[in-house]
């Protein structure tokens, strides 16, 4: 079970906290005012220095740290919060008054470390998990009771975005019923077809896509289109000898409204997976199924609208087929 689903943890999560998220990567290098709070708070800690400061933070609005933990363990998870919410209880009134910390203005952020999804483009989320086989030989969801599969049961979130110039030529080629075009076909294939369930992937390389088939085609009603296609993802020409792999077929549906904007965005990726990168360890042996489908996101949603985890270089991740 996920520490998040504990109804403990969840219950202080909503009623003691004020949760945040970020991504440690971009907070621990970006030079502005969150990063030097972050910075500040990360030190205090055990993760001192310049390296990763990955973990879970519980801190006051002025940003003293009551507690630190990067353990999955429900057990460990509860503890390190009802320490905390001890070491806070234990605080002078005047600290824990409300408004008592004025946040300054922040002023402008870092912008090599903060991007924007795209002025009318469209963002796709992407849920992915391990499955299984079952009894009939289909394909069924891994669950918390699959223990063969070590992390096989966790599920992973992502977005992927397309600029507003890349979604018309999409049209386009699905009027003409083609392939879908390179560089989105190439984003969609290197960043996200891959096994996030563990962790931070590793991308595929250009290279490392071995073959494609990825076309759109028109159906019979105006504004709905087709997608479908295959490809094989490879760290070796010879699948065979890969260490790392992803047989995968797709296929999806889009309907746009009278606009040209889209009303639905469906897309389900479905295959064999093999390997593991370094910082997704645990993978089960040999090839298993997985799946990832693709739905529009919801733009009052705010976690809909985090940027793509493989758009850190965001010049190779808009030119994939490129870089």
């Amino acid at each position: 079970m996920s520490s998040f689903s504990d109804p403990e943890i969840a219950a202080a999560l909503k009623t003691k906290f004020v949760p945040a998220t970020g991504d440690d990567w971009y907070s621990r290098r970006r030079q502005d005012a969150a990063g030097e709070f972050f910075r500040s708070v990360a030190a205090q800690g055990p993760r001192k220095g310049g390296g990763t400061k990955q973990g879970h933070y519980i801190l006051t609005a002025s940003g003293k740290l009551l507690g630190y933990n990067n353990n999955r363990s429900v057990e460990r998870r509860a503890a390190f919060i009802r320490d905390a919410l001890a070491k806070w209880d234990a605080l002078p009134d005047a600290e824990r008054a409300p408004g008592a910390v004025e946040v300054p203005p922040l002023g402008a952020g870092d912008k090599r470390y903060h991007a924007t999804p795209p002025e009318d483009g469209v963002i796709l989320v992407a849920s992915e998990r391990m499955l299984k086989r079952d009894g009939a030989g289909g394909w069924a969801a891994c669950t918390a009771d699959d223990h063969e599969h070590g992390w096989g049961h966790h599920a992973a979130v992502d977005r992927m975005w397309i600029q507003k110039g890349e979604w018309v030529k999409l049209l386009e080629a699905g009027e003409r019923g083609a392939d879908v075009p390179a560089r989105l076909a190439h984003r969609l294939l290197r960043f996200h077809l891959v096994d996030f369930t563990r962790g931070e992937p590793p991308f595929w390389k250009r290279d490392e896509v071995r073959s494609a088939e990825l076309t759109i085609s028109r159906l019979g009603k105006l504004g709905h289109y087709k997608l479908e296609g295959r490809a094989l993802l490879a760290t070796s020409p010879d699948p065979a000898e890969a260490e790392r792999g992803f047989a995968v077929d797709l296929l999806g549906r889009i309907e746009i409204n009278g606009a040209g904007r889209p009303t639905r965005f469906d897309l389900v990726a479905l295959g064999e997976h093999w390997g593991e990168g370094r910082y997704t360890p645990g993978a089960r042996p040999g090839r298993s199924p997985l799946g990832i489908a693709f739905r529009l996101a919801d733009p009052d949603d705010p976690k809909d609208l985090v940027r793509p985890q493989g758009s850190r270089w965001l010049k190779g991740y808009w030119e994939a087929e490129r870089h």
